[in-house]
């Protein structure tokens, strides 16, 4: 405890005197903060931020890969920047959640995805795949509470924050490669 207490004030000094590599670059709508190696941006829905919009601009802007591990995935225009990703040569595998993918509307837009070929595993393990990630050509990463649904994008309290880093990108991508690659928690969707 006396060490919590003398090492709070050491962080607040260093961070208020900027001994941090960290620098703010001004506060926006989509408020952002960069240093030299990354950019880190975040859209809240009820601030009006539009996080589906910001999570659509990574989606359309991958040009080789796009890994989604993705808890409930409905919202129609996300569905169709996928879709549209695969059909201009991008390599997508999505990742989801087994029960929810029994759910009516998102079965519906997953057999839609799959019969474009885009290959998609569920979790087979008795908990949730309840992440919310998008990796990007191996160098942007989003995250966050922001499930990709009309109410994620309309009315929930969700957060959606994109990550510019290659390193931290690539340290995703092995975890997403851990779980595409793990037979025994993920199989092909049914």
């Amino acid at each position: 405890m006396h060490k919590t207490k003398l090492l709070i004030p050491f962080l607040a000094i260093s961070l208020l005197t900027g001994c941090s590599a960290t620098k703010s670059v001004g506060v926006s709508e989509n408020t952002a903060i960069t240093s030299e190696k990354s950019q880190v941006e975040w859209a809240f829905t009820q601030a009006q931020q539009h996080p589906e919009k910001k999570l659509i601009e990574v989606i359309n802007g991958a040009k080789s890969n796009l890994d989604i591990a993705i808890y409930s995935l409905t919202q129609p225009d996300i569905v169709k920047a996928i879709e549209k990703a695969h059909e201009r040569g991008v390599q997508v595998r999505i990742i989801t959640d087994q029960q929810e993918a029994q759910n009516k509307f998102q079965a519906q837009e997953l057999k839609m995805l799959r019969e474009k070929g885009i290959p998609i595993k569920e979790n087979t393990h008795k908990g949730l795949m309840h992440l919310k990630v998008t990796i990007a050509d191996k160098s942007v990463v989003t995250t966050g509470s922001f499930n990709y649904t009309t109410a994620a994008s309309t009315t929930n309290d969700e957060v959606l924050v994109v990550i510019h880093d290659p390193e931290m990108a690539k340290q995703w991508e092995d975890q997403f490669e851990r779980m595409w690659n793990d037979h025994s928690n993920f199989t092909d969707l049914k």
